[in-house]
């Protein structure tokens, strides 16, 4: 069954893991902030909103593995067209060259068998079946190496001097993608720690101090500035997650 990446459902595991998520935050939110268990249940509420984004991210966990994945099977590819195989037996040789590092679950092993069985079941063409997984996939490396191998089949090209030279080039840049990705979480988490100190902070004043948060909590005035700080802080995490979410 082909895999469509960019539409793919979240499991229940992703879907209850959000749930929780949410549910822990908007009551931590609520008691710390408002001492109160409905303040909290809304801002579950309002968290809610915050699953297209949560999807997307998942999404690109995915395709990032799959990318990954690609990678490797790319050099297995060019090992076996290197030794004169053809795209199909090179395909259905990778299978077995990453059984013992992928299980049948990953991505690239999924895809492998089921470009293979198009290829030899349904006697489709193998830059077809190709194409179709770039597509289906929507990463621009996987669509770039599609394009090698179609003109060099079209145009008569060399075509395994093509496949290892794009294989280099594809490989190298999905390496330093990889890095680039790393050093970006990693920016990514130090802004969620700076992010998390005022909910420290007010965890402290609530166990040293509590009297001293009591007009915030019982008066008007608290509240409205308690959501005025906090949505600043919201807008404060927004503003570092579109700092670092930036398109390599």
């Amino acid at each position: 069954m082909p895999l469509y990446y960019d539409n793919m459902a979240l499991s229940n595991k992703e879907i209850r893991l959000f749930a929780a998520t949410i549910t822990s935050a908007g009551m931590i939110i609520g008691l710390l902030f408002y001492n109160s268990p409905m303040a909290g249940f809304l801002t579950v509420m309002a968290l809610i909103s915050l699953f297209p984004r949560y999807r997307k991210s998942i999404t690109e966990k995915r395709k990032s593995e799959l990318l990954i994945q690609f990678r490797d099977m790319l050099y297995s590819v060019s090992a076996a067209v290197s030794t004169g195989r053809n795209m199909e037996q090179a395909l259905e040789e990778s299978i077995s060259f990453w059984e013992g590092t992928y299980n049948e679950n990953d991505y690239i092993m999924q895809e492998l068998k089921y470009m293979t069985g198009r290829i030899k079941n349904g006697n489709e063409k193998d830059v077809e079946v190709l194409a179709d997984f770039a597509a289906r996939s929507g990463l621009e490396d996987i669509g770039d190496f599609v394009s090698v191998y179609e003109s060099c089949r079209s145009t008569g090209g060399n075509l395994v001097n093509a496949i290892n030279r794009a294989t280099t080039i594809i490989g190298d840049k999905i390496t330093l993608e990889k890095e680039l990705k790393t050093l970006m979480a990693q920016k990514v988490f130090e802004s969620r720690i700076v992010a998390g100190a005022p909910f420290i902070l007010m965890l402290m004043l609530r166990v040293v101090s509590p009297e001293y948060l009591e007009p915030m909590f019982e008066t008007y005035q608290g509240k409205i500035i308690i959501t005025f700080a906090l949505v600043l802080m919201a807008g404060a995490l927004m503003m570092m997650e579109r700092i670092n979410d930036i398109e390599i």
